[in-house]
């Protein structure tokens, strides 16, 4: 399934924990869960998180929507994707958001910074770095979180053609990528032939 050289590392489930730990003990912390979960439970990019609106996932009603679509210019190659926003993980970390989120914003731009103004996908990817760098995770990025919303999706017995769809890539190839072997799953597997 190719090379894992110069790719950022999925993470694990004690990664996860960490990051989640160092998250409530800083600030804006439910701004920073949110966008966590939607890395890890919808493999959103940093570009993709930065630009989202509250309107892409709140109805009218200002419920939250169980997906959304987000358009040309955001996702990678300038198309139209689907977006599930029906996770519990995510959906408790976006109303936890919601409930603390200033909505005299000028825009509707869902995640802002300390100086009220939008998110930009540098700042985002920074964040992560960052974030992975102080909970002590080598060879982790912003896109770790979508490695590992890969993986997991993998490890739950995804077919690789709905991940394919979830990831929003073009070519199974491209899916294939993202995809981390090691020798206990090898291992695992043909014992439980």
């Amino acid at each position: 399934m190719g090379s894992n050289e110069g790719k950022a590392k999925a993470l694990t489930e004690q990664d996860i924990k960490v990051l989640k730990a160092i998250i409530v003990s800083e600030p804006h912390s439910e701004r920073n869960m949110a966008m966590l979960m939607f890395g890890l439970k919808s493999g959103l990019r940093a570009k993709e998180i930065a630009s989202l609106r509250t309107s892409h996932i709140l109805n009218n009603d200002k419920t939250l929507r169980d997906t959304t679509t987000i358009g040309k210019g955001v996702s990678k190659g300038n198309k139209i994707a689907t977006i599930y926003l029906n996770n519990p993980q995510l959906r408790k970390a976006l109303e936890e958001w919601l409930a603390v989120r200033e909505d005299d914003i000028a825009s509707d731009v869902l995640f802002y910074t300390q100086k009220r103004q939008a998110m930009r996908p540098q700042y985002v990817s920074r964040y992560f770095y960052e974030l992975m760098q102080r909970a002590n995770i080598n060879g982790a990025s912003s896109h770790s979180m979508r490695r590992t919303f890969a993986n997991t999706l993998m490890k739950n017995g995804a077919h690789i053609s709905q991940i394919r769809n979830l990831m929003r890539h073009s070519s199974i190839a491209t899916t294939q990528l993202y995809f981390e072997e090691n020798e206990a799953d090898l291992g695992a597997l043909v014992e439980n032939l």
